[in-house]
């Protein structure tokens, strides 16, 4: 009975935060608002309704709901060719908790007691072997015979997971893959190397060479996996 209790102690404190904030965007369109603004560092009204192909005025309910309640503010972008600066909305910190995200101080308490245990790199070993558990999941799941097949495949399987995963093609860099939100943030910045097992990872199950570049700026979160056939 006193495991079953913990378990939920664990568990709580997570849900409430959820909870509310879905009630609180649950509202027709507006989760694919967040969905955009997540992926940018602003936009303006006029360009969200063209994303969404909705009213100027539908949008701006919305953004003007979400604002009052904290989720998103404002800030003023120069008109191309003058004229009135734009008003541009982006999320703030409050939504943090709609995105998953492993559980920071439980992870981390776990490793460092580990390297207290068994001395200096035993939390390198600890992630290697989860990132390998981790890439048997997935290898379940991804379908596809080339790797644009499976790349497409792994971004929607991380999309279902709330990474907002695109699959994306660019003439100079090639194929890739381009993350909005990682779970891993807060473990990778004590431990770097758990951002590095995730590239190998995406490697191996895509069976090619995966660079991992995080291109984060100002509020945006955005990591992006380069992948190159290993076949010339």
């Amino acid at each position: 009975m006193a495991g079953g209790c913990a378990s939920l102690v664990v568990l709580q404190p997570s849900l409430p935060m959820f909870i509310g904030l879905f009630k609180d965007i649950a509202r027709p369109h507006c989760v694919d608002l967040v969905t955009l603004l997540k992926r940018s560092s602003g936009m303006s009204v006029n360009e969200l309704a063209s994303a969404l192909r909705m009213s100027y005025m539908g949008v701006k309910q919305h953004c003007v709901y979400l604002e009052k309640k904290g989720y998103v503010d404002t800030w003023r972008r120069p008109k191309v060719g003058g004229g009135r600066p734009e008003k541009m909305y982006r999320l703030t910190a409050k939504l943090d908790g709609f995105f998953p995200r492993m559980t920071p101080d439980l992870a981390l308490d776990m490793l460092e007691g580990a390297e207290r245990a068994f001395g200096e790199g035993a939390a390198g070993r600890l992630l290697r072997h989860h990132f390998q558990l981790l890439a048997a999941r997935y290898s379940e799941k991804i379908k596809g015979r080339t790797m644009l097949e499976r790349a497409q495949s792994f971004s929607k399987v991380r999309t279902a997971e709330g990474c907002l995963s695109l699959c994306e093609f660019d003439p100079h860099d090639g194929l890739r893959i381009v993350e909005y939100h990682s779970p891993l943030a807060a473990l990778s910045t004590v431990h770097p190397c758990a951002a590095e097992l995730e590239a190998q990872m995406v490697g191996l199950l895509l069976q090619c060479t995966c660079d991992r570049i995080d291109a984060s700026v100002e509020r945006v979160t955005k990591i992006e996996f380069r992948l190159k056939s290993l076949v010339p």
